[in-house]
């Protein structure tokens, strides 16, 4: 929790603090930096050419892009056309950054408090946060001029989540209770959801009809019917604590991703109320953020300082851990496979087409994609 020392994030050892070992070389310009890291990737044998369409990816130099986050970063999410994050945290401001140069883009949004858990509407009008003042705030994310503003809960705002519709928030707070409102005007809609502890985690199903919960120090994953506010299922998954970053809905909206307090993705079946499989990922039981890829085919799962990717049907882990020189406490993908975290002061752009066999990007053109990796340095 921000600023709480009782949160499992804050226990770590000098050593999960510390830099990576892989960094190569990092470029200054103005407040921007940029890190090109030299990774083996995919763990496969150097030829003289690579075929995109082979499957096989060799080593080369991944570049990614570094933003000065200003202050602590608790969120970041994608906007739907992918070619802008937003952020927020500590500084109590919302900021849109670009990801082709990394600079900053229109005037900061002022939340007055600081800013917990951000979520973006799939139209791309809408930025929706959520605050330590127990504020939610809705912008206009062209302008990024606040529609509405209320007060939400009677405790910190640990999760905000936006219908596929942008009609509804979604919303979980340390008063042990999830809630939904109406976008436009901040009006609640149902009763609140009590739960035994803090919810950490309100997700909208892709089709709108389901609402998933996650609590902290409690074996409960929950997901409500969103028009009628029935409990339908409830799976007894300690999940993992930080802020709305433990559940992920694949697009058929029945089944959901779980990442547990104990290092393992759960993969459960709403309808039939089963647990498909369960993997373990990190051996610490200290993961943070998972982020499914928006086909299904794989799931990033973080651990402080180090990304992973896994194949969500074999359950293997695919190429090898990505370093970071910063903590990680968010994590987002677009639906270019472009991976974006936040944490410390930092905001991290990374491409993973260029790290992924092509059959992981089956619903692009891999070639169209991979070209759109070798974007241009910052000036």
């Amino acid at each position: 929790m921000p600023g709480d020392k009782d949160h499992p994030s804050f226990h770590r050892s000098d050593t999960q603090l510390g830099m990576s070992s892989n960094v190569g070389r990092r470029l200054k310009n103005g407040e921007h930096t940029r890190c090109v890291e030299r990774m083996m990737l995919m763990g496969r044998q150097e030829s003289s050419e690579n075929d995109p369409s082979s499957g096989i990816v060799h080593q080369k130099e991944a570049e990614q892009i570094v933003i000065d986050g200003r202050d602590n970063i608790y969120s970041v999410a994608f906007l739907s056309d992918g070619k802008h994050v937003v952020s927020g945290g500590v500084e109590g401001k919302i900021r849109r950054w670009c990801i082709e140069d990394g600079k900053e883009v229109g005037t900061a949004m002022d939340a007055g408090n600081v800013v917990v858990n951000i979520a973006v509407s799939r139209d791309g009008k809408w930025i929706v946060g959520g605050t330590e003042g127990r504020q939610v705030m809705v912008w206009n994310a062209e302008s990024h001029s606040k529609v509405t503003e209320f007060r939400a809960h009677f405790g910190y705002v640990r999760a905000v989540d936006i219908s596929p519709d942008a009609t509804k928030i979604a919303t979980g707070s340390d008063d042990n209770t999830a809630r939904v409102w109406l976008l436009s005007t901040g009006e609640r809609l149902l009763d609140p959801w009590k739960h035994e502890y803090w919810v950490m985690a309100t997700k909208f199903s892709p089709d709108g009809c389901l609402i998933a919960t996650a609590t902290w120090d409690h074996d409960s994953v929950r997901v409500y019917d969103s028009q009628s506010g029935g409990l339908l299922v409830e799976f007894p998954v300690k999940a993992n604590s930080w802020m709305n970053q433990s559940l992920a809905w694949a697009s058929d909206s029945k089944q959901l991703f779980v990442l547990s307090r104990d290092g393992e993705i759960h993969r459960v079946d709403v309808p039939t109320k089963t647990t498909l499989s369960k993997w373990r990922i990190h051996n610490d039981g200290s993961p943070s953020c998972i982020a499914l890829a928006s086909n299904g085919t794989f799931i990033a799962a973080s651990n402080f300082t180090s990304v992973s990717l896994w194949d969500t049907t074999s359950q293997e882990q695919i190429g090898v851990v990505i370093q970071y020189t910063h903590d990680i406490k968010s994590m987002a993908m677009s639906s270019n496979y472009d991976l974006v975290t936040g944490g410390d002061k930092r905001i991290t752009l990374r491409a993973l087409c260029s790290t992924l066999p092509s059959h992981y990007l089956d619903n692009v053109s891999v070639l169209a994609l991979r070209k759109t990796c070798n974007r241009k340095p910052l000036s």
